[in-house]
């Protein structure tokens, strides 16, 4: 187990991470045929855990041609948790190595979205929003955050540049979070209205 510990932290696992998933006895097995799928020793942390992702997606859900997969995760075509749900996904229905060009595109494969891309995708739902988001305020954010999640141009886009931007463009339009925001406190002024004059 230690040796395979060991091949675990060269995923950028740290130490105690490694050693779970050395002793679990779905995982193990399936990460360790993946590690041995892309005949590398050593990964980048993003790959490392990409890879680890892919075994527990696999070792939950027996996702057929995961060795492609990994291989696809080692050569950079799939760099993102976003493509590695989808390229799972058309595993599941299709054999990659046979249709390389719809697996392609249906994972984002060289899809890269600009930053500039994701601020004006960003900007345009937040505009649809604006009433909305200016009666609600931050209470209205979940929702907000929920519809750019689900903006076709963002779907490839690093999820974490996403939510920066999404948080820098809210705080823009609502400014900073303040006694209109905090949900007690309009709990309490809607209570002291509801009383009646004495």
């Amino acid at each position: 187990m230690d040796n395979l510990a060991a091949r675990f932290e060269a995923l950028g696992l740290n130490p105690q991470k490694a050693k779970e998933a050395a002793g679990n006895k779905k995982i193990a097995p399936v990460l360790d045929a993946l590690i041995a799928a892309t005949g590398q020793s050593a990964f980048g942390k993003s790959v490392g855990m990409l890879l680890y992702a892919l075994a527990t997606t696999a070792a939950k859900e027996a996702t057929p041609h995961a060795e492609y997969v990994a291989r696809a995760i080692c050569s950079g075509r799939i760099a993102s948790a976003e493509q590695l749900a989808a390229a799972a996904k058309f595993c599941r229905g299709s054999d990659p190595a046979a249709d390389e060009a719809s697996f392609d595109a249906e994972c984002g494969v060289g899809v890269v979205v600009s930053d500039e891309q994701i601020a004006a995708s960003v900007g345009g739902v937040l505009d649809s929003l604006k009433d909305a988001l200016l009666a609600e305020r931050y209470r209205g954010q979940g929702k907000a955050l929920g519809a750019v999640k689900k903006c076709p141009a963002l779907q490839w886009a690093d999820s974490a540049r996403v939510k920066s931007e999404f948080d820098a463009q809210l705080l823009a339009l609502l400014g900073p979070k303040d006694e209109r925001d905090d949900p007690a406190r309009l709990k309490k002024a809607a209570a002291a209205a509801k009383k009646p004059a004495a």
